[in-house]
């Protein structure tokens, strides 16, 4: 065990980034999904104004948030608690926002200075003619610093990047992927770190439940556009997402550096499954999307000779509830049929055709039956 996790450990540290699980503002007595109601009031009135979280554990000056927005008529506005009793709270200020059509939505925003304050959500209604329910997915905490996957290079080309092709999974592949220019996919913001995988790791998107293959379309350009320009990084963390009727799309190249474990990045493919798998949520896994990460897992493990020890969950490299505790139960499952011995296919033999004796051999084999059957 010590010899297989000794590459993990001294692979190069390329990546600060990390994808998965982000719960960094905990409010007593509520669970992700945070789900606020939201009254329709006047214009511009304040309509939900929650607690103030408990007392992060880190420093932090950016905050980020994603979830469904259903009508776009509402404003999302966070304060920082003062530190002090006297002190009044502080508005921080939004530096990026985004909604989908479909309303999936993130917003970052930015502290004055470097904190530990508890962070209050406020809803402000904008024109809202019905009652809506906003669901937070996830909230994170950063520092300005982490707005970046890695150190920028030192010469940046201004030539159009162009992968090349072997990067990417060859077109002969043993499953049905659905590529980045079928989803639309943006280019990366810069050129792509080659690394040779070694290892694989198994996600969940703690997010949006795709019902239709358009919906799930919808949901890799969201992520994308959210790991992009609201977290700053290259590109879509995954090299695989799969949605909940069994597809299977193409995030990053197989062979170039993801961003999808903090510091555990050089060498690992990184595999989420769209959903949440934890609770109170408890997405369905569905038998299609098992037989695909099966696939998906199979084909990664025989074109790389990847061990069943270096098969992981998310949370076996680093502190997260990722996968969710649904997937993570299913490892032992996962890791028997990705590894499972490949017995070889029947060969299926025609029926020879039945070659009947030419006709003066089959006169005399009836006269010997004759004289047989009247002795």
């Amino acid at each position: 065990m010590i010899k297989l996790l000794l590459p993990l450990l001294l692979a190069p540290v390329l990546a600060y980034a990390q994808a998965g699980d982000e719960k960094d503002l905990v409010f007593a007595g509520q669970s992700y999904p945070l789900t606020l109601d939201v009254k329709a009031k006047s214009d511009g009135q304040v309509t939900y104004a929650g607690r103030f979280s408990e007392l992060p554990g880190k420093d932090y000056d950016v905050v980020l948030l994603q979830g469904l927005m259903p009508e776009p008529d509402m404003r999302l506005d966070l304060l920082g608690k003062g530190r002090s009793f006297f002190a009044a709270d502080v508005e921080y200020r939004q530096t990026g926002f985004r909604r989908f059509p479909n309303g999936r939505f993130w917003a970052r925003y930015k502290a004055p200075s470097l904190t530990r304050q508890p962070v209050k959500i406020l809803v402000t209604d904008l024109g809202l003619k019905n009652n809506q329910s906003l669901v937070i997915y996830a909230t994170e905490l950063l520092t300005e610093g982490d707005l970046r996957e890695r150190e920028a290079p030192a010469e940046v080309s201004t030539a159009a990047y162009v992968p090349e092709p072997d990067l990417f999974v060859p077109a002969a592949a043993p499953f049905k992927l659905h590529r980045r220019a079928e989803w639309k996919a943006n280019p990366p913001k810069e050129a792509y770190t080659r690394h040779a995988p070694f290892f694989f790791t198994l996600h969940h998107t703690q997010a949006h439940y795709p019902k239709t293959f358009d919906d799930a379309v919808i949901e890799m350009q969201f992520i994308q556009d959210f790991h992009q320009n609201g977290r700053g990084w290259n590109d879509i963390a995954y090299h695989f997402l799969i949605d909940p009727a069994g597809n299977v799309f193409e995030g990053r190249p197989i062979n170039v550096l993801g961003s999808h474990v903090k510091n555990r990045n050089t060498g690992n493919v990184g595999i989420s499954i769209m959903g949440n798998y934890h609770a109170p949520a408890h997405d369905k896994f569905t038998q299609l999307t098992q037989d695909s990460f099966v696939a998906v897992g199979r084909y990664v493990k025989d074109t790389y000779t990847v061990n069943i020890s270096s098969f992981y969950a998310h949370r076996e490299l680093g502190k997260t509830d990722c996968p969710g505790d649904d997937l993570y139960a299913k490892m032992s499952l996962l890791r028997g049929l990705v590894y499972a011995p490949q017995l070889p296919q029947p060969v299926e033999v025609p029926a020879q055709p039945v070659q009947l004796p030419p006709e003066p051999q089959a006169e005399s084999l009836r006269q010997l039956l004759y004289y047989l059957e009247t002795r």
